[in-house]
Order: structure tokens, then C-alpha cells, then sequence
């Protein structure tokens, strides 16, 4: 309770510089990486250029904004079901500041502290660990798609040799076990952990794993460390079946308005690929994205150079594949992040 109350008073006094420094470092990364791109003119010159008829893409692209955000904010509303009472409106403005403290931090790390901001104080340190619950349904919408349209790919066209396929679906398909058996059987961990009644299989392979030492020992171990952690654990593992399908669904749908953005923003920059093999590769695009490491400030570059890989070995427009990436990032994270920013200036302490 003292660690608690101590953390209440630490984020109460800083509340307000706290959100000055999100803000500075968020349009200080933007400032930043406008100055040092180098497309500026080619970039204004595609839009300048752009067909009339093409001006509909942009429109959609736009439009379904909306429905990313809205999605992401669903999810973490079912997510904050155990933990605190919640609206739309609250869950989205709590996604959106999220976003504005990810948007300058590598991989976007810092989006779990900046959602946690809104919560109650004894709450922030569990939605916290409960926002990984929902970026493993996002990973694993992620893998699902990629590898669909990897294997789809290499279907339609077996003569690519872009990357060592076979070793990417190998990681793949081991990710995408590993994170299934956390992920759904998240409700059957929570029980056995808070509990501390685990099945007979697991206190048998304890055995195995141990040899001499007493399964007892070890199991009053783990107690004595998931004590510990409850207080930022529960609301975690008191995840439940429905709440996980509802993550899983919304994770699925707003991977797919992902990939329709692209597909628009690739059809306005008049990118000449066949519609399924553009639609498989999109997917597959955003996995190697989300997969490669990157600091903020080289973020551009990572996602034009993917585009260019992927996507570069069926058609030769490679300036319209990386104004089309980076047209992406600006919609949904950009845009997006001013206005995160405004709700974060206007947000009070709790």
C-alpha cells in the first residue's frame, strides 16, 4: 500500500511536467524527422501530380482512421472490464494519448506508461501488464496474416526468391504457437497461478525438471513470487474467455482496415501490382516491419526500405512504394498523435 501511495504522489507532483516532456519529445522526433527527409519534393510532387479520379483512395484511407482507433479503443475498453469502470470515450482517449507518448520511443514502448496515465493510481501498474494481453492479440492478428499471405504468395508466385521464405515461416509458425499457448490459455494460467492448484501434468514435469528437490519447495517458490505480484497481476490473469475472443476479433479486423489503407494508399500513388498478389503482400509487408528493431528516428526508413523489398520485386515504381509507406505512417500514427497530443494537454490529474 506504501509503494502505492508512494507512486500516487510521485506521478500527482510531476503530472504536469510529465505531460510537457511526452509532448516535447513527440513533436521534437516529428520536427526532426520532417527536417531530415529527403523526399520532401517528390513527396509534394506525387500528390501535386496525383489523377483526379485517384483523389477517392485517399478519401478511404483517411476514412478509415476511424475505424483503426475505434477498433484499438474497443479492445482496450473489453480489456479494462476486471480492472476499473470505463467508457468509449474514456478508452479512446486513454488509446490516443498512448500513442502520442509511444510515438518517439523505439518499437513504441513508452504507449503502455501513456495509457496508464488516465487510470486510477492503484491501477497503473496493472494496465500496464494489461496492455500486453491486447499487443499479443495484435501479434498474433500480425502472424496470422502475414503467414496466410506469405504461403498465398509463394503460391501465386513460387519463382520469388526475395528473402530465405522457409526460415521466416519456420520463426513464424513457432511464434505463433508460443504466443497461442500463452495467449488462450491466459484464463487457465490466471486460475492455476492465483490459486496455486496446478494440474497434475505440470507438477509431473516439475518433478522431471527438479529431480531431487521437493515439488513442494518449488511450488511454495512460485507462491511466495506470484504473491508478490498479484497486486499487479490480477487484473492480467483474470482475463477471461469472452473478453479474449472480443480482443481477438477486434485485433483481426483492425489488422485488415491496416491493410486496406495500404491497398488504397498504393492504388493512389498508382502502383501497377494485380489486386490478390498486392493483397497478399501487404500482410506479409507489415509482419517484417513489426518484427524488425527499430529506433524511432530510422522508423521511415525501415518501413520504405520493407515496401521496397516486398513489394519492389513486381513493379519498378520504387518512389511511389516509399511515398506510399510513409503516406501510411503519417495516417495512422501521425495524425492521430496531434490529436492525442491535444488530449493530453488538456488532461487533468486523476
Amino acid at each position: 500500500m506504501n509503494q502505492l501511495a508512494t507512486q500516487k504522489s510521485w506521478i500527482d507532483r510531476y503530472f504536469n511536467w510529465i505531460k510537457v516532456a511526452i509532448m516535447l519529445c513527440a513533436y521534437g522526433y516529428l520536427i526532426y524527422t520532417l527536417v531530415n527527409f529527403q523526399y520532401y519534393n517528390e513527396f509534394t510532387d506525387g500528390f501535386r501530380h496525383i489523377d483526379a479520379n485517384r483523389i477517392i483512395y485517399l478519401v478511404g484511407a483517411l476514412l478509415l482512421i476511424f475505424a483503426n482507433w475505434t477498433l484499438e479503443a474497443l479492445k482496450w475498453k473489453s480489456l479494462l472490464t476486471n480492472l476499473q469502470p470505463s467508457t468509449f470515450g474514456f478508452a479512446l482517449k486513454s488509446v490516443l494519448i498512448g500513442l502520442t507518448a509511444g510515438f518517439f520511443t523505439p518499437n513504441r514502448i513508452g504507449e503502455p506508461a501513456g495509457r496508464a496515465m488516465l487510470l486510477q493510481d492503484s491501477n497503473r501498474l496493472q494496465g500496464i501488464a494489461l496492455m500486453l494481453v491486447g499487443v499479443m492479440g495484435q501479434t498474433f492478428a500480425s502472424l496470422i496474416y502475414g503467414l496466410v499471405g506469405g504461403m498465398g504468395l509463394l503460391n501465386l508466385h513460387p519463382h520469388i526468391s526475395f528473402v530465405p521464405m522457409g526460415m521466416w515461416f519456420g520463426i513464424g509458425i513457432f511464434l505463433l504457437v508460443t504466443i497461442s499457448l500463452v495467449y488462450f490459455l491466459l484464463p487457465c494460467w490466471g486460475k492455476w497461478i492465483l490459486t496455486g492448484s496446478y494440474p497434475a501434468f505440470i507438477r509431473f514435469m516439475w518433478k522431471i525438471r527438479m529431480g531431487l528437490l521437493r515439488i513442494d519447495a518449488v511450488t511454495n517458490g512460485i507462491k511466495s513470487i506470484v504473491n508478490g505480484l498479484k497486486p499487479y497481476l490480477s487484473a492480467t490473469l483474470s482475463v477471461s474467455y469472452p473478453t479474449l475472443l472480443k480482443v481477438t476479433l477486434y485485433s483481426l479486423i483492425r489488422y485488415g482496415v491496416y491493410c486496406l489503407q495500404y491497398f488504397f494508399m498504393l492504388r493512389f500513388f498508382d502502383i501497377q501490382i494485380d489486386t490478390l498478389t498486392t493483397l497478399l503482400v501487404i500482410p506479409l509487408n507489415y509482419l517484417v516491419v513489426s518484427a524488425t528493431p527499430s529506433i524511432s528516428f530510422s522508423e521511415i526508413v525501415v518501413r520504405g526500405s520493407c515496401a521496397i523489398l516486398l513489394l519492389g520485386s513486381f513493379t519498378d515504381n520504387t518512389l511511389g512504394l516509399s511515398l506510399a509507406a510513409i503516406s501510411v505512417w503519417i495516417i495512422n500514427y501521425v495524425c492521430p498523435m496531434l490529436t492525442g497530443s491535444v488530449l493530453l494537454l488538456l488532461q487533468k490529474k486523476q
